[in-house]
This record gives structure tokens, sequence and C-alpha cells, in this order.
């Protein structure tokens, strides 16, 4: 009789041990679904008080902005083909210097201050600065840009995009994306040390490899760099999910 009543307890503390081991378990479910962040994108309008600046690549979305104007509000764009961090800060009178048009030619830093009343500066700059100035140099020259346009604007908010990948076949000298991976490192920590917003392109745009996915690229036969509508949307969607 003992040993029966003994068996019938050693059941009856399994169960119950497995019945608080569910009960664990689902605070622990519960717990982690209440942690989870949840992404609320921003609307369009968002953007109206935004000015993008950049080179070709952000051409390429201020185009697809254009024709899709309910994208990105009523956001300025600020670019030039070939510009970069290091000849953003050259003077106007410079013969060699590709600073973007607004109602004339003007430096950034003084289109930043004077020209617009944007309150938030996206930036993507980087490409066409890697085989001239190296990692270092491109470094640089991002933080005295930034650091001009906050001595100017010192209320405006800094959102620094990460440089783009290059097509698979297109890498060549320092302008590769082994290069394009190490600098976007520089500039995540530089956000994170100064209180400005990290924003990764790069990882939306790039295949398992770390080329530009093929599909993305609109210029296979030429630089293997630009972007398709495709990219363009897609660019844009993470924007409103992670400004």
């Amino acid at each position: 009789m003992k040993k029966l009543i003994c068996i019938l307890l050693c059941f009856m503390m399994v169960f119950v041990c497995a019945a608080c081991g569910e009960e664990k378990d689902k605070e622990t479910a519960t717990e982690a679904e209440t942690t989870v962040d949840v992404i609320h994108p921003v609307s369009a309008s968002w953007f109206d008080d935004a000015v993008f600046v950049g080179d070709s690549i952000t051409l390429k979305l201020s185009y697809y902005c254009e024709n899709n104007p309910s994208v990105l509000g009523k956001a300025e764009f600020f670019c030039a083909g070939s510009l970069g961090y290091n000849n953003a800060m050259w003077e106007l009178d410079d013969s060699q210097a590709v600073h973007p048009i607004y109602r004339g030619e003007v430096t950034l830093t003084e289109y930043c201050a004077e020209k617009t009343g944007a309150t938030k500066v996206l930036i993507m700059l980087g490409m066409n600065d890697f085989n001239v100035y190296g990692i270092d140099g491109t470094g640089t020259a991002c933080k005295q840009l930034v650091d001009r346009i906050k001595s100017h604007t010192p209320d405006v908010a800094i959102y620094l995009q990460s440089v783009t990948p290059i097509l698979n076949g297109f890498e060549y000298g320092d302008w590769n994306n082994q290069n394009i991976d190490k600098f976007n490192v520089w500039l995540k920590k530089f956000c994170e040390d100064n209180g400005y917003t990290y924003l990764d392109i790069n990882s939306i745009m790039r295949d398992e490899r770390g080329y530009l996915k093929a599909e993305y690229c609109s210029d296979p036969e030429a630089m293997g760099i630009h972007f398709t509508d495709a990219a363009c949307a897609m660019w844009a969607d993470y924007l409103k999910n992670h400004v």
C-alpha cells in the first residue's frame, strides 16, 4: 500500500512540475512578445521638412520621387553627379567643383543654413571619395562636412546613410565593396558617438555576397552602382521604417 501511495505521489509531482513548466514557458513567451520593438513607419509628410544630400545615386531617388510625389512628401534634394564628402567643401570658384544648383550654385552649408527651412538632413556620400582619398580621408571629410553643417544650423537633425554596394564585376582599386563595408562600420560608430542617426541602406541593396543585387541595378552596362525604380521603392520604404 505504501509503495502504491509513493508511486501516486511521484506521478502527481511530475504532473505539477510539467504544469509549472508550461506556465513558465507561457510567461517567458509573453515577456518576449512585449519586449519586441514594433516598427511604426512614418508617413510621407514626415519628409516635408527634410533635404536629401547626395551624388548621382540620390539623384535617381529624386527622379523617382518626382514621378511618385506621394512617396517622400515634399522632401527636397540637393544632389550632383560625382559629389562627395570632400568636394562638397570646395570653394564655389574651384574650376573642378561640382556643387549642386539651387537658384544658382551654392555650397551645401550655405544651402542648409540659408536656402531651405529643412530641419532634417539625410546625407549619402562617399562613393566618389574612396578611390581618391581612401577610407580614412573619406571619414575625415565626412566629419568635417557634418561639423560645418551643424555649426551653421545647430538644430538640424543629421541622418547619415550608408554607402551602397557595387555590382559584381565593377569594382576596381580602392573602389570596392570591402572598403564600402569598412567605411559603413566607421560611419555607424560615428553616428553612435555623436548622436546622429545611421541608416543602413546598403543592407537592403546587397546580395548574399555583398554585391549590389542585379535586379536593383539600372546600369549593368556602365558603372554598376545606380538604382532601378524597384530599388528606390525599397529605399523609400526603408526610410519610412527607420528614420
